[in-house]
């Protein structure tokens, strides 16, 4: 019994290693080794499942991370570490936001956020802040996830982490973009990429080099967002990531789309969608949906079109994506005066 010990902090580190360096799926399979080493409740315990949720989550492996904060929460919960059986539900509830469950998202947030204002945990408040504006993101509420990334932004300008700051930045690039507000969308993101990269944050880099992407793309330079794309794909290619490649890759598409190069966007649709298939991303493979759609419109089979965007409308409706059944709504409608095609989607 006495080498367990030092195995266990010998391949935790070197995990921790690789994670540092977002190489997420060589870090699983060290924190699955490590985990085999540790007693049931335990700190050690909690570690393991912590560190292997939120690589799962981050490559998109969403049902594993599930598990994984279930688990973390019921022995956190065992062992009487309130602090962390919070930390659990933030990361179940970003896992759950990620898969388009962002209703049942929105309920555990609400619970964690109580259990630290009674902690008093500041950190914790302005993440599980920062978490629950993306929710509302998601859900389509649009100004009421800006309101909350501004809040989580004061928080942690107050607690001076500079990550924080940048992942807020992110967050309100994306909804202000949705909004029509381009210039306040480009202008975030390219705070949160100047903020990455002084912090050598790999995910972070890739995160806001796909907002300036999509900012500039709005703007109606295409051949400029091709180049922040390409980046993006080249650091998300690095950490493994396969739904924010996913979403690079549709970004992509419809800047191809726009420029009339319906080869190279359809090829960037078929992959995306592939990988929001594997990752159980409803919204994504709407969006893929809509954008196939518009695809078989410009090559004159109308009925296709017409049928990927009435499943993409009941797929949106159901998962109550707001914004997506806005955008289904709008292509159905345009497909009677077959007028305004192709869509340069937000």
């Amino acid at each position: 019994m006495s080498n367990i010990r030092p195995n266990f902090q010998k391949i935790f580190q070197q995990a921790e290693k690789k994670r540092i360096k977002s190489r997420f799926n060589e870090a699983i399979s060290l924190y699955v080794k490590a985990k085999r080493l540790c007693t049931k409740n335990s700190e050690t315990m909690l570690d393991c499942l912590f560190a292997l949720a939120d690589c799962y989550r981050m490559v998109g492996g969403y049902g594993n991370a599930e598990k994984n904060y279930k688990e973390a929460y019921a022995v956190a919960i065992e062992m009487g570490i309130q602090d962390l059986a919070s930390d659990a539900l933030v990361g179940l509830g970003l896992t759950l936001r990620a898969m388009g469950r962002h209703r049942e998202a929105l309920k555990i947030f609400a619970k964690s956020q109580r259990m630290y204002e009674i902690s008093k945990d500041k950190a914790g408040l302005a993440f599980n802040l920062w978490a629950k504006g993306g929710a509302y993101r998601i859900k389509g509420d649009l100004k009421k996830a800006i309101e909350i990334f501004k809040e989580a932004l004061k928080l942690f300008t107050v607690l001076k982490d500079k990550s924080g700051i940048g992942y807020c930045y992110c967050g309100l690039g994306g909804a202000s973009r949705i909004l029509g507000r381009i210039d306040d969308s480009y202008r975030y993101y390219s705070n949160a990429n100047e903020i990455f990269r002084d912090l050598k944050d790999t995910f972070g880099i890739a995160y806001s080099y796909c907002g300036l992407a999509n900012a500039t793309r709005m703007k109606g330079d295409f051949n400029g967002s091709l180049k922040y794309f390409k980046k993006a794909k080249l650091y998300y290619k690095k950490i493994g990531d396969k739904v924010s490649f996913a979403y690079t890759l549709w970004g992509e598409g419809t800047a191809f789309k726009m420029m009339k190069n319906l080869k190279d966007a359809k090829d960037d649709f078929w992959a995306a969608q592939k990988l929001f298939k594997e990752t159980k991303d409803e919204r994504g493979i709407a969006y893929c949906e809509l954008s196939l759609g518009e695809l078989e419109f410009l090559n004159g089979r109308r009925q296709n079109a017409s049928a990927l965007f009435k499943e993409a409308l009941k797929k949106a409706r159901v998962f109550s994506f707001g914004v997506e059944v806005k955008y289904a709504e709008i292509l159905i409608h345009a497909l009677k005066t077959a007028k305004d095609f192709p869509f340069n989607l937000p």
